[in-house]
């Protein structure tokens, strides 16, 4: 049943790839990115075998953190990364008269055989190459990491089968999509988290010492968990506790057996209980008009009106919506920090006005660039209503119309956020005084960047993430035509504010405050330009829009 269950995955992986070329080479890209980044760690995990001696201790605190981190990951973002593999579904096997015991070696098994596996087993591995230096700890060190495999794979099984019905409800699919970007932002400040780490290790005021006690404390902990517990063997090994090495593999061998029986205990439920739909109640024509408030407006703003109410909705509850929200709120965030976090990665010779200037400048970027984005957003309106879109092109609604009512939806909804974001920020970092300036710069890029934007996604409509599904999933073709819309867009918005802020920049006294009516001025005259140019765009290329719609759908295809 195993040999059939992974040439079973090995086949469905390779129809996979064949089903689309782009598909095949961005899975090659990412295997040859995958293995010069693994070739880059095992050559760091090799030489470092002539540090382990003299420092077992450390050294074997450290394996244990990293493998408990690794165990952890895999147990956790397969639940917000949901719907990425689905090849060996359990569900797929409920029509054969199999039980979960004879499925549950195979289907844990089946992880290595997909690129994310592979590199965990070679990565598993590859932590006894630490301990090559001693032939007896290196072969303990690689019974460890093919336990720790096992381990990862089945407290990934574990998670995902159980909650497998909870994540297949709207509201849970939503709700991990958003941890998942979340995640995404948080992992893109990594290489400058690490480097700030470090800067911060090599400082005078660092305690070594004390660190080193947090480590082995934290080790021994884990070392009893089913995180820790496969990697502990090779660091009493490498110690020379050989007793505690034993106990530890029982404990390893006592976790993957109640895992084991816990999962095919999953699984035999999962094969033998159908999933229950569920539905919610349809809007009658009577509750429409009470959520949109519409009976106040006449004549040509009835259809702004209503796109206005349904843009509002949106923004409360769709998904891909929220994490647009999401990314705008952090950006100011993560690049504040990293503004703050700048002079401790400097050294002592550094000129203090350098420092000073290049954090400034990273903060001011981080608030300016999320005015940017936040009227940015815009431009996929259209292809998230996907083919929905063809009421507007039914009902007669204008292009203005349509530009108009989604504008002051995104003006409703952003101006907040940026408006707490350009006072909060200066008073964070101690510079009150620059408010004014940074509500200038702020007022014209936003304004600018939706007058543009109503242009530009009138004119380019990329895939995106369709109705319902996760905010993260990448569509073929979507990253060159996003990529052409981003930079044209963004690079638009940039030449068309630079005057008004670099006046903001080094105006001083009553000029800062003409300046702020210069941007309202400026950007309001780029969004009222930017809404009827971007209405005749759209008047004209409807069926064409409607068209890219239509093919941007993979479920009309299948």
């Amino acid at each position: 049943m195993v040999a059939t269950l992974l040439g079973l995955k090995l086949r469905l992986t390779i129809g996979e790839l064949k089903r689309s070329i782009a598909r095949l080479i961005i899975w090659i890209i990412l295997a040859l990115n995958a293995l010069l980044g693994l070739l880059a760690i095992l050559v760091g995990l090799t030489a470092s075998s002539l540090a382990v001696l003299g420092n077992e201790a450390a050294a074997g605190g450290i394996t244990i953190l990293v493998g408990s981190i690794l165990v952890f990951a895999w147990t956790v973002i397969p639940l917000v990364f949901f719907g990425f593999d689905q090849t060996m579904d359990p569900a797929r096997f409920a029509q054969f008269s199999l039980t979960g015991r004879q499925l549950a070696p195979g289907l844990i098994l089946a992880g290595v055989l997909g690129l994310p596996g592979l590199f965990t087993a070679i990565l598993c591995l590859g932590s006894a190459l630490p301990w090559i230096l001693s032939p007896l700890v290196a072969l303990v060190g690689i019974c460890g990491g093919v336990l720790g495999f096992l381990m990862t794979q089945v407290c990934c099984r574990i998670a995902t089968s159980a909650l497998s019905g909870f994540l297949s409800t709207r509201k849970a699919r939503d709700m991990m999509g958003l941890i998942g970007l979340v995640m995404v932002l948080l992992l893109s400040m990594s290489s400058y988290s690490i480097s700030l780490v470090s800067s911060m290790l090599s400082a005078d005021t660092f305690d070594a010492n004390t660190a080193w006690t947090m480590i082995e404390q934290l080790s021994s902990i884990l070392a009893w968990t089913p995180l820790g517990s496969p990697w502990a063997m090779v660091a009493d090994a490498g110690r020379g506790e050989w007793l505690m090495m034993v106990a530890h593999l029982g404990v390893t061998a006592v976790y993957l057996g109640l895992g084991f029986i816990l999962y095919s205990a999953i699984l035999n439920k999962s094969l033998t209980t159908p999933e229950v739909s569920q539905s919610s109640g349809l809007l009658t024509k009577d509750s429409i008009a009470r959520l949109a408030g519409l009976q106040w407006v006449k004549g040509a703003m009835l259809p702004v009106a209503a796109i206005v109410a349904r843009s509002l909705r949106y923004w409360r509850r769709d998904p891909r919506y929220l994490g647009q929200i999401i990314s705008i709120l952090m950006l100011p965030i993560l690049f504040t920090v990293m503004g703050l976090g700048f002079p401790y990665m400097t050294g002592s010779g550094a000129e203090e006005q350098f420092i000073g200037y290049f954090s400034n400048s990273m903060i001011a970027f981080g608030l300016g660039f999320m005015a940017l984005m936040a009227g940015y957003t815009i431009s996929t309106d259209v292809a998230y209503d996907s083919t929905a879109w063809w009421i507007h092109l039914t009902s007669g609604v204008r292009g203005w119309q349509d530009r108009l009512g989604r504008l002051i939806a995104q003006l409703l909804v952003s101006t907040p956020m940026l408006l707490i974001a350009t006072i909060a920020v200066p008073w964070i970092v101690g510079n009150p005084a620059v408010v004014p300036k940074a509500l200038t710069a702020m007022v014209c890029l936003f304004l600018v960047s939706l007058g543009v934007s109503s242009v530009f996604s009138a004119l380019v409509i990329y895939p995106v993430a369709l109705p319902g599904e996760s905010p993260l999933k990448m569509k073929t073709g979507m990253m060159g035509s996003q990529m052409l819309s981003q930079m044209g867009c963004l690079g638009v918005d940039v030449v068309l504010s630079l005057p008004i802020c670099l006046w903001a920049l080094f105006a001083s006294g009553w000029l800062v405050w003409l300046a702020l009516v210069a941007a309202f001025l400026w950007g309001g005259a780029a969004t009222v330009i930017g809404v009827f140019w971007g209405g005749k765009i759209m008047d004209a290329r409807g069926p064409a829009i409607l068209g890219t719609l239509m093919k941007n759908d993979s479920r009309i295809e299948s």
